[in-house]
């Protein structure tokens, strides 16, 4: 049985103080949903919240060490209405199953066909290039007040600086840290200048956009949401190549204005 406005899926994302997503990763679900045209309904915890909300729903751990349950999951309805609903987490995992369960030529693929294992490298590799480079421009004002409720905030600082150190020293909007940023950025764009004629478009592939633009877009999303008044770190990046990557911006972000949200 596929979800349904009456019974559609439920997206587990994380709570802030703005509005819809900011996280990397659980927006590349998002717009996996609204891309998919699957109905979906936001259920938004905080992250002390995460682990007691889906171990009550009857999800199993995804580690056995902490954290044990990560964001994005999605609660998918079971097609026996007695049955159990299926739990899904990460956003790569999230786009297999959702292609799967809801496959062409109904439902459009957010893997195209014989890039599976592509796509999960670019991704990586993206995550593991650009959005590292940013952590001392960006990740630090998450702590700040107002960007997450109290207990997330708590909860962030103490995780983040067993992970970083302290975040008030992390902070670094050098120019040297930002010359490290654009040039893992212009080693991705260089890349998808290797589409030919026939093939170029905004995205990775082209013309299609596919979940490595989600990727792409996640990363570009949070560095919107975390800036600070007039989004001076997003202006920086929507100048380079000649504005290329505000142009980018603006075709992805069609897929979160379409969105397929139940409210």
């Amino acid at each position: 049985m596929a979800a349904t406005k009456e019974n559609p899926i439920t997206f587990y994302d994380i709570l802030s103080q703005k509005d819809g997503s900011w996280s990397p990763y659980t927006y590349r679900t998002r717009l996996t949903l609204n891309y998919k045209g699957l109905p979906y309904r936001v259920e938004y915890l905080s992250y002390p919240d995460i682990e007691p909300t889906l171990s009550a729903r009857g999800m199993v751990p995804v580690s056995n060490a902490f954290p044990r349950y990560i964001l994005p999951v999605i609660e998918d309805p079971s097609e026996d209405p007695n049955g159990r609903p299926t739990f899904v987490a990460d956003s790569f995992n999230i786009a297999v199953y959702l292609d799967a369960k809801y496959p062409a030529p109904n439902y459009p693929l957010a893997i195209p066909p014989g890039t599976r294992s592509l796509q999960k490298i670019f991704a990586e590799q993206f995550n593991n290039e650009v959005g590292f480079a940013l952590v001392p421009i960006a990740l630090p004002l998450i702590s700040k007040p107002g960007f997450l409720d109290e207990p997330g905030r708590g909860h962030f600082i103490r995780t983040r600086t067993t992970w970083f150190g302290d975040l008030s020293k992390l902070l670094d909007t050098s120019p040297e840290k930002w010359a490290v940023v654009e040039e893992k950025w212009n080693k991705f764009s260089q890349a998808i200048d290797h589409n030919g004629s026939s093939e170029a478009g905004p995205f990775v592939m082209g013309k299609q956009i596919s979940f490595a633009d989600f990727t792409i877009g996640g990363i570009i999303n949070w560095l919107r949401k975390v800036d600070e008044e007039g989004m001076p770190r997003w202006k920086h990046v929507s100048e380079w190549d000649g504005g290329r990557w505000a142009r980018y911006w603006d075709e992805v972000e069609k897929f979160e204005k379409n969105s397929t949200e139940v409210v």
